[in-house]
């Protein structure tokens, strides 16, 4: 099965955490924590960005 990158539910992911965390930065979106715990989530964020971007989906092999 030839799988296209963008039918990937990964790259969708990752383009939904990479929204999320920048209306959190900008302040669009209030998660109502400190600074410090809405740092932390944005770098989650940013980690499933990383592994969407990363990731592979015509590779069964590899990541």
């Amino acid at each position: 099965m030839d799988q296209n990158r963008l039918k990937s539910p990964v790259v969708w992911a990752a383009v939904a955490a990479q929204l999320l965390a920048l209306l959190v930065t900008l302040g669009v979106i209030d998660t109502g924590l400190s600074n410090d715990l809405n740092a932390a989530a944005v770098a989650v964020l940013q980690l499933l960005v990383a592994f969407g971007v990363l990731n592979n989906p015509t590779d069964k092999t590899g990541f």
